[in-house]
């Protein structure tokens, strides 16, 4: 299994130029523009096949959210204490939605006095 690595433009520009980028190039340019649309079209994994299919296709671009159907939260600022920050963050992706659920249990174990 490969490493997945980030690397800036510069990065790469660099690299480039010292000759440590390699493709395959030699054998894709062996194939013509028919034999890269036949192989597209027999791919198992290929599931946008024809013009219509791309017409239909919904382009995701990671990072950017499309609009919700129904926004079910509400957007608001909070002060939390450094280290618990710091905690949900370390968890990875999804830390806000886990200091939701963990505010969400305490009210349900300790429901709050309303005046």
């Amino acid at each position: 299994m490969s490493k997945i690595v980030r690397k800036t433009s510069k990065e790469i520009d660099a690299m480039r130029a010292r000759g440590e980028i390699m493709t395959d190039a030699d054998r894709v340019g062996k194939y013509s523009a028919e034999d890269v649309e036949r192989m597209a079209k027999d791919d198992p994994n290929n599931f946008l096949k024809t013009d219509e299919d791309w017409e239909r296709a919904v382009i995701h671009r990671p990072g950017i959210r499309g609009p919700q159907k129904a926004p079910t939260k509400k957007a608001i600022a909070i002060r939390l204490s450094p280290d618990v920050v710091e905690d949900f963050k370390s968890t990875g992706a999804g830390w806000q939605s886990r200091i939701d659920e963990a505010l969400r249990t305490f009210l349900k174990e300790h429901p709050l006095k309303r005046a």
